[in-house]
């Protein structure tokens, strides 16, 4: 009965807890790239004087483009649509 209440326990809490950490921390990566794609953005912004751009990593494509604002947009791992913009 113990050894039962220790699986429920394990698999009732600990799992959804690393499952969350694990979800977090995908969004938080994702989002470390489109700042990355930001500053590649404006080096070739300096370079070459494009004004967009597309990088793909680990499968998400980061589209880039200045507008009023220097912007990355891409879909999270969840399929939702992001956008980081840089005033």
């Amino acid at each position: 009965m113990l050894s039962l209440m220790m699986v429920f326990v394990l698999f009732g809490t600990l799992l959804p807890v690393l499952h969350g950490m694990h979800e977090k921390l995908q969004l938080k990566k994702e989002r470390v790239t489109a700042y990355e794609t930001l500053h590649e953005g404006a080096l070739q912004m300096q370079s070459e004087k494009s004004t967009y751009g597309t990088r793909t990593v680990n499968g998400v494509a980061y589209q880039w483009q200045m507008d009023e604002y220097l912007c990355v947009r891409y879909n999270n791992y969840k399929g939702t649509p992001t956008a980081i913009c840089l005033k």
